[in-house]
């Protein structure tokens, strides 16, 4: 986050049209991720099922025999919150957030690549610095003791909208295409810093149940 405030801070501002296939290319791998993230919102361990050797597998599900899994968390009362139900489905709060958050963002990405442009080329430093405050929000809502529903799930969504945000804000600022791959890359590895503290989190929820289950432990 700092390398990239600095890109932002110190380098000045040009005005460099991209061509039509450097847009293309970013769009191309920013909504194929966006595609590749809804498919584990809605089945989170579709991949881990088809690589998984069939020993492996056994040994999951004896051990999901304790403790069944609904919303994608135990079904577990302190694990309500995480969950929502809409008519007779229940859905995991922060899987609907990512999901709301990756179909918004392809479809800006889209109209992007197509050159229609939503702000004035000097608000590109607001929105990337707007996205970064996306990112630190959500960090900070995971060591919140208590989880509010809604506003889970319009942060997550925030969350890859703030992807979205700071990948063609460095973009535009720069010029550069490569500028904006890698910045693709850096917002993979905050996701994953996303998936790894939410873990943590479960952890610790499961640690302090009474219920001798401990899925996450």
């Amino acid at each position: 986050m700092l390398l990239l405030s600095a890109v932002m801070l110190q380098e000045p501002y040009t005005v460099v049209r991209l061509f039509f296939l450097e847009k293309l290319f970013l769009g191309s791998v920013f909504v194929f991720l966006c595609v590749i993230g809804v498919s584990f919102c809605v089945r989170p361990n579709w991949f881990k099922a088809r690589v998984m050797k069939k020993d492996t597998t056994r040994t999951r599900q004896d051990h999901e025999v304790r403790r069944c899994f609904i919303g994608h968390h135990p079904d577990c009362p302190v694990f309500n919150h995480h969950r929502i139900t809409v008519g007779k489905k229940t859905w995991c709060v922060g899987c609907i957030g990512l999901l709301v958050g990756c179909l918004l963002s392809s479809g800006l990405m889209i109209l992007y690549v197509l050159g229609l442009s939503f702000v004035d080329a000097s608000m590109y430093p607001v929105l990337f610095f707007f996205g970064i405050l996306c990112i630190i929000f959500v960090y900070a809502e995971l060591f919140i003791g208590r989880r509010w529903r809604l506003v889970h799930i319009t942060l997550n969504s925030m969350l890859v909208l703030g992807f979205f945000l700071i990948t063609i804000s460095i973009t535009e600022y720069t010029g550069d295409v490569i500028d904006g791959f890698f910045t693709i890359v850096l917002c993979m590895l905050w996701l994953d810093t996303r998936i790894m503290l939410s873990k943590w989190r479960h952890s610790l929820l499961c640690s302090s149940c009474p219920e001798p289950c401990k899925t996450y432990s």
